[in-house]
């Protein structure tokens, strides 16, 4: 029954749900196997670390962990993080650092700053969900160039670039989500040159970069820039836990000034005590020590997933092996949908995402995204052959 006494911004009426939150529920139902959510292994939390992390803010920052603190983030995390970064060839310092609740707070922040209605936002072709909401919110326009296995076409960007003045570029260029692909470090290169021709900003979102079990590293666009029309996105979601809700942005000074006055309007600041407690569990090398054991597991499952799609899938699937991050994805022979493979599939007790959700203008009907990382090694076996076989029915 519609409610005759309030009235909502005209904005709700883009606020679309997560159809990846939405598959979640049929995930938690006993006996599914599922490789839809983007969940890392929990397995993987450092439950021992942390707890000592936990016990040092109490004993050592009691009061000032309990407390109000300033919006940027706290001192001694910032220039924590500075240094380990330092290790990764990104150079910035604190004053170029917000923390937040996670890069999807990120990426809501940017949305504030820098969208009116109407203004055109680049993104890839297919790119990430929580962006495409979060932009969506800020009533953007998109517009989108394709990626094959190297990422963003440059051609197809340009073509965009040319025909209308755009926002800013919005990409994921190291195992990307949902595709897994990676971009090499010229076609990095030519982003960048293509940013500046245009004076487009770049927003990097790089929630994986430091999962890779394969492969070449690959420098991150914002050290390429040496910090100059790129912000750089990352969080502790992949790395540690998502349940603490910690990220940060890398920008120029006067972006970080503009999200710091959005993000006061918004949530204050980050959470103290879990800044406190992660720069406790730093302090102690925890972070540089962990690291590996999750790029081990993951490799393992990765390399489980892969096997089993060649073992179980028809050949006609076309399936991108990552180098690193959380993500298989499959492209279908296009007369079949991916939408009738989920409809089969969840009454096998088997859950993914179809890629369709990624595509901002539509399109990718025959594709899927498939994660491995929450999966234990007997249920990838079972679930891919399961998939497999409906996969072959349909065909």
């Amino acid at each position: 029954m519609k409610n005759d006494i309030f009235e909502y911004a005209p904005r709700l009426s883009r606020m679309k749900a997560s159809i990846i939150r939405e598959i979640l529920k049929f995930s938690s139902r006993p006996g599914v196997i599922s490789f839809a959510g983007g969940l890392p292994s929990p397995d993987s939390f450092p439950l021992k670390e942390f707890e000592q992390a936990v016990k040092d803010t109490i004993r050592q920052d009691g009061i000032r962990a309990l407390q109000y603190t300033v919006t940027e983030g706290i001192p001694g995390l910032k220039k924590c993080l500075c240094q380990w970064l330092k290790k990764q060839k990104i150079f910035a310092e604190p004053k170029e650092m917000l923390l937040v609740h996670g890069s999807q707070q990120a990426l809501d922040l940017l949305g504030k700053i820098f969208l009116a209605k109407g203004d055109y936002v680049l993104l890839e072709n297919p790119s990430y969900l929580g962006a495409i909401q979060s932009f969506n919110t800020y009533q953007a326009k998109f517009v989108t160039a394709d990626i094959d296995r190297g990422g963003i076409d440059l051609a197809k960007a340009e073509k965009q670039l040319k025909a209308r003045k755009v926002k800013f570029i919005y990409v994921v260029p190291t195992f990307h989500n949902p595709a897994g692909v990676t971009m090499p470090v010229e076609r990095r290169k030519g982003l960048l040159r293509l940013a500046q021709k245009y004076r487009v900003p770049i927003i990097e979102d790089d929630p994986y970069g430091l999962i890779r079990f394969k492969g070449s590293w690959v420098p991150s666009l914002y050290s390429l820039a040496k910090g100059k029309g790129v912000v750089y996105l990352s969080t502790f979601s992949k790395l540690l836990s998502p349940g603490i809700r910690l990220g940060y942005i890398l920008a120029e000074e006067e972006i970080i000034s503009k999200l710091v006055l959005a993000k006061q309007a918004t949530t204050l600041q980050a959470n103290t005590f879990i800044q406190y407690a992660v720069y406790h569990y730093c302090q102690h090398g925890y972070l540089e020590k962990h690291i590996p054991t999750i790029v081990k597991d993951y490799a393992h499952k990765a390399g489980l997933m892969i096997k089993y799609i060649r073992e179980f899938f028809p050949p006609e699937v076309q399936v991108f092996e990552p180098e690193g991050g959380m993500f298989v994805w499959c492209i279908l022979p296009k007369k079949l949908k991916a939408s009738k493979v989920f409809e089969r599939a969840i009454k096998k007790n088997v859950a993914f995402v179809e890629g369709s959700v990624f595509f901002p203008k539509g399109g990718g009907e025959n594709t899927m995204r498939l994660n491995f990382t929450n999966s234990k090694d007997s249920d990838l076996k079972i679930g891919i052959s399961r998939l497999g076989n409906v996969i072959k029915d349909l065909l």
